[in-house]
């Protein structure tokens, strides 16, 4: 399963001109992870649209990953 939600999509202005942009949010705790490019209004950024942006300062390894050992 995806657990991954998407907001509704708005037109915001960014560095590279204007975007149509959702959020995306951790389905468990709801916090905003990133966004997803819905739609370029420049032809250059057209390649964006579908991409998705995750902001490192909410990512968070948490797994016990570090502790693993091979036996």
């Amino acid at each position: 399963s995806v657990n991954i939600g998407c907001g509704p999509a708005e037109e915001r202005v960014l560095l590279t001109g204007l975007h149509a942009v959702a959020d995306i949010y951790c389905e468990i705790c709801k916090t905003t992870l990133g966004w997803k490019y819905e739609h370029a209004f420049e032809s250059s950024q057209k390649y964006k649209e579908g991409k998705f942006i995750i902001e490192l300062a909410h990512m968070v390894k948490d797994n016990g990953w570090d502790e693993q050992h091979d036996s």
